[in-house]
C-alpha cells in the first residue's frame, strides 16, 4: 500500500533552518557590535587628536608642552562626571581650578557633551610626572601624553581599573593610531 505523504516539514528539516537562522543571527550580532563599539570611541579619535594638535601648537608658541592635569590619575580627569555607569553624554563644564584653567589656557573644548573623562600631562627631557608611562619621560625632548577614559560596557565605574582607556602621546604620529591598553 502506498501511503500519501504528508505536504509538511519533516522535525529535521525544521532544525537545520533554525540552526542556520542561529549562525546568522550570531554573525549579525557581533558585527553590529563592532560597529556600535566603534561609533561611541569615535569621539576619542577627534578628541585626542586635537588635543594632540592643540598641545603642538602651544609648542610652536611657548617652546614646550603644557601640563594639563599636574599627574596621568584618574581623579584628575575632566570632565569629572565621565565616563558615567550608563556610557551616557556628560557636558564638560569648567571649575574654577588649575586643572580647568590649564585645559582653557591650552584651548580645548570640546564643542558638546563626551562619553569620555580625559587627563593630559606634558614635562620637560627627561622630567618625570606620577603615572607617565615607562619610557617617555626619558627621551631628549619635551613630550606630551593623553589618557581618554571611557566605560563600553555599561558597568559600574568605580575608578580607573572599570574602564577601557586610549593612549596617545608625543612620541606617536599624532596623526596615527590612538592606542587602546588596559
Amino acid at each position: 500500500m502506498d501511503r500519501v505523504r504528508s505536504a509538511g516539514f519533516t522535525l529535521l528539516e525544521l532544525m537545520i533552518v533554525v540552526i542556520i537562522l542561529g549562525v546568522l543571527a550570531a554573525i549579525a550580532v557581533a558585527s553590529f557590535t563592532r560597529h556600535y563599539q566603534y561609533s561611541k570611541s569615535s569621539e576619542v579619535y577627534a578628541l585626542m587628536r586635537d588635543i594632540a594638535a592643540k598641545q603642538e601648537s602651544y609648542r610652536s608658541e611657548f617652546g614646550q608642552y603644557l601640563n594639563v592635569s599636574v599627574a596621568m590619575d584618574f581623579t584628575n580627569r575632566r570632565p569629572q562626571a565621565a565616563p558615567r555607569d550608563d556610557f551616557g553624554w556628560v557636558a564638560w563644564f569648567p571649575e574654577d581650578n588649575d586643572i580647568d584653567r590649564a585645559w582653557n589656557q591650552l584651548g580645548f573644548r570640546p564643542q558638546g557633551a563626551v562619553r569620555f573623562a580625559y587627563v593630559v600631562v606634558a614635562g620637560p627631557p627627561g622630567g618625570a610626572v606620577t603615572g607617565v608611562p615607562v619610557g617617555l619621560a626619558d627621551n631628549a625632548d619635551f613630550w606630551w601624553a593623553a589618557v581618554a577614559y571611557g566605560n563600553y560596557d555599561s558597568g559600574n565605574v568605580g575608578g580607573e581599573a572599570d574602564c577601557s582607556r586610549y593612549y596617545l602621546s608625543s612620541t606617536q604620529n599624532v596623526f596615527g593610531v590612538v592606542n587602546e591598553f588596559r
